[in-house]
């Protein structure tokens, strides 16, 4: 076995080399003439850069003898960028000459960049590298400053960089890091340097199920002799080079991990975005024509900001004066009147007062902007959050797609990543910052909009964000789908709290009941352990660590319609309590009338997005306020949060069906079948026994000694009716429909109402005038007497 030398040793040794070079340098010291000519050539070599190679060495020397070497390999990138930069510095510091001598070498006569930097500017090819060691260089430090700069290029010039970055920058780096493995591989087992994976094994998860060391040349043991492998099993278990071969489709520095050692989706699953060609001219012919229409109508203002978003352009207007002058005629100090070359009495403008331009004199003029900007929707917000501008939205002439890659890349999901625990991506603002929004914080979610307004794609972006970054045992979802089509791409996701998706209405209130007493088991669990949420029971329990759940409804209104009691009174339920236990609700409806957002629904859902609908009501309904109506659709929309008094305009996150497929993919594999938690369908069952028994309970009929008091309800109910219904049951016995139902069919057989009359759902009342059953024939209806149909 070979011998490796320890890092702090190789540490040691170069701190010493790093102050024998510095003791070197100094002119007063003697030395040889052997080392006082090596000290010549270096210096000759590198200019004043010896000095900065003598700082590098020391810095280097002292990370790995403090054994902090993991430090250097986990900032490869940074450190080859300050490398390139250098390099380009040594070239810039070869055309400066000054009077310096350092050890013998005058630096007056050579340079001081050294043999290097005049190298590096000598012309032809090795200028072009030179120039090049600062555009990579830059890159590699700042890659999203450089991103913006390209985004900002003309667009030859950021396809050509575009197309160098793609086909040489990253695949050289990616063959260094390659490399790189595989030299760590070969000293650490040279034995194994043959296997074609053996760079990738030592780095394969824990959770893909695969072993964690690939012995080459070893033989099974005897004692336990596999089977000869058949097609049939090597379909059903893929054979640990047939998984390695599964997982090496995406790159192994490109592996994400949750907190939990779970493996996470790459992000390369994403679509990248593609880089908005600026329309600077155009903007800025809009801000001159905005200005000049206010004047027109004799409004002094100007456009300051010009803040340029994905759909639409923010121009921040800034309120002039109004300035109020009078004519006065000059005089003399004498009083004598000035006359001019005609004769006449010269005049002057005085000014009399200075107020501001009142906010509402621009606001008015909303539909004379949008004339002379030719745009069909444009919308005022006045005054900006934050800022003492009226903002006036204008769309943009071709809009730019917000991905989800885009947001997930960004410094402001790190940022909200690093301190929530459900952070979601919902879009770009006006201004193109990218817009990261906490679930846990809001609790619940409620969001409306028209027909292909991007109310679905919401939630398949919202859905999709969770399942990038996290594990199943963080989080689970329950989806309800009465669609059957918008959820079931996440059928499989070994997510789901119960084994499928929920799409029969029957089964809705059952589902959510079976979430009210999780809710309930977890609050019995808090006040065992003493805690009040979920954050504090979770840093206690160690292992047994509770998920999150999110709850996703796709259309209320279905369910609204179904069982409008029963699913409100459990909505506002959780809505009210579920939040401490880390349950959260996501509920979307195109139709967003008060019979489906109710008051008390929208009394506990603050949060709310309002995409584009067809009529200020609707507007009002969602967000107490007009705007939506005036929307582009195609994920333009206004987010309400809870502790915001006016809503921002956001371009939300586009998730393609492909990018959700490859997530769902990369979550049904093979690699974590054995690790797939299990479901909380017996929930549902207890809830289904619990219904039984009540059904049970209800046919047998009540003892003879007690009446029910629906029944005797329904029955002074019918006395008032002439037609009564089962609907007209639940909403003034205020029960739900199988209750209802069963009301209806005990008065049937006591003879109090007949049977439906053609299908309508209404039923005739027979009771006489004393109260009695009047037999099979229904009495004559009542002149003037409602006639309550089904649907009421």
């Amino acid at each position: 076995m070979r011998r490796v030398l320890r890092p702090e040793i190789v540490g040691t040794v170069l701190v010493v080399l790093a102050a024998a070079l510095l003791l070197y340098l100094l002119p007063q010291i003697p030395l040889t003439s052997i080392v006082a000519a090596a000290r010549d050539e270096l210096v000759g070599a590198f200019g004043l850069h010896v000095f900065t190679l003598v700082v590098l060495t020391l810095a280097i020397g002292l990370l790995l003898a403090l054994r902090q070497g993991k430090r250097l390999r986990g900032h490869a990138r940074h450190l080859a960028g300050a490398a390139l930069l250098l390099m380009f510095s040594a070239g810039a510091l070869g055309f400066w000459a000054p009077d310096v001598i350092v050890g013998e070498v005058d630096l007056g006569e050579a340079s001081a960049g050294g043999s290097v930097g005049g190298a590096l500017t000598g012309g032809g090819i090795a200028s072009i590298a030179w120039v090049a060691t600062l555009v990579v260089g830059f890159t590699l430090l700042w890659p999203r400053t450089a991103l913006a700069l390209l985004r900002a290029a003309p667009p030859a010039l950021g396809r050509s960089l575009s197309w160098l970055w793609r086909h040489a920058i990253r695949p050289a780096g990616r063959s260094v890091a390659a490399y790189a493995r595989s030299y760590r591989m070969r000293r650490r087992d040279p034995a194994a340097a043959s296997h074609p994976y053996a760079d990738l094994r030592a780095d394969l998860p824990v959770a893909a199920g695969l072993p964690t060391r690939l012995e080459s040349g070893s033989a099974p043991a005897a004692a336990d002799p596999e089977p000869a492998p058949t097609e049939e099993t090597e379909a059903a278990e893929p054979t640990p080079a047939k998984q390695i071969e599964m997982d090496l489709e995406h790159d192994v520095s490109s592996w994400r991990h949750s907190s939990d050692g779970w493996q996470l989706p790459p992000i390369e699953l994403l679509a990248e975005a593609e880089p908005l060609a600026p329309e600077l001219d155009d903007q800025q012919r809009r801000a001159e024509l905005i200005v000049e229409t206010l004047a027109s109508f004799g409004v002094e203002a100007r456009v300051s900001q010009i803040n340029e978003g994905p759909t639409v352009t923010q121009f921040g207007v800034e309120p002039g004066w109004d300035v109020r002058t009078r004519t006065v005629a000059e005089r003399t100090p004498e009083g004598v009147a000035l006359l001019d070359d005609e004769g006449q009495p010269r005049t002057r403008q005085i000014e009399v007062s200075r107020t501001r331009v009142r906010v509402n004199r621009i606001t008015a003029l909303q539909n004379d902007l949008a004339l002379a900007l030719a745009t069909p929707a444009l919308r005022i917000e006045a005054p900006v959050p934050g800022r003492s501008v009226v903002g006036i939205e204008v769309p943009n002439a071709s809009s730019a797609v917000v991905t989800l890659r885009s947001v997930l890349e960004s410094r402001e999901f790190a940022k909200a990543a690093g301190k929530s625990p459900l952070p979601i991506a919902l879009g770009s603002g006006v201004s193109g910052s990218p817009v990261v929004a906490d679930l846990a914080e809001m609790p619940h979610l409620l969001i409306a909009g028209a027909t292909g307004s991007g109310k679905s794609v919401c939630l398949n972006s919202i859905i999709a964000c969770l399942l990038m970054n996290l594990s199943p045992e963080q989080l689970r979802f329950v989806l309800i789908d009465p669609k059957r089509v918008e959820l079931a791409a996440f059928a499989d996701v070994p997510h789901l709290a119960f084994s499928e998706i929920v799409v029969d209405m029957d089964k809705v209130v059952g589902t959510l009941q079976a979430v009210i007493h999780e809710m309930e088991t977890r609050y019995r669990r808090f006040a065992k352990v003493g805690v009040r949420n979920i954050e504090r029971y979770n840093e206690q329990a160690g292992s047994g660590r509770l998920p999150y759940w999110v709850v996703v409804i796709d259309e209320l209104a279905d369910l609204m319609l179904a069982a409008p009691y029963q699913v409100e009174h459990q909505l506002v339920r959780l809505a009210q309590l579920a939040r401490a236990t880390g349950i959260h609700l996501v509920v979307a409806t195109q139709r967003p009338s008060v019979d489906v957002v109710t008051g008390l629904i929208k009394a506990n859902f603050p949060t709310r997005i309002a995409f584009a609908v067809s009529s200020h009501v609707d507007s009002r309904t969602i967000l107490d306020g007009g705007g939506a109506e005036k929307l582009l659709g195609k994920g333009d929309m206004l987010f309400q949060p809870k502790d915001q008094g006016k809503p921002t305009r956001l371009q939300g996150v586009y998730v393609s069906d492909g990018e959700i497929d490859d997530v769902v993919d990369f979550w049904t594999n093979g690699r974590f079948e054995n690790l797939r938690p299990p479901s909380f369908d017996e929930l549902i069952d207890e809830v289904a026994e619990e219904v039984a028994a009540l059904e049970a309970g209800g046919a047998a009929g009540p003892p003879s000694s007690e009446v029910d008091p629906m029944i005797t309800k329904a029955l002074e109910l019918a006395r008032e009716h002439d037609h009564i219904s089962t609907s007209l049951l639940q909403r003034r016995l205020r029960i739900g429909y199988p209750r209802a139902a069963r009301v209806m069919d005990e008065l049937e057989e006591q003879g109090v109402v007949g049977a439906s009359e053609g299908g309508s759902g209404s039923r005739p009342v027979l009771l006489d005038d004393d109260g009695d059953g009047g037999g099979d024939a229904p009495a004559a209806p009542v002149a003037g007497a409602p006639v309550v149909d089904r649907d009421g």
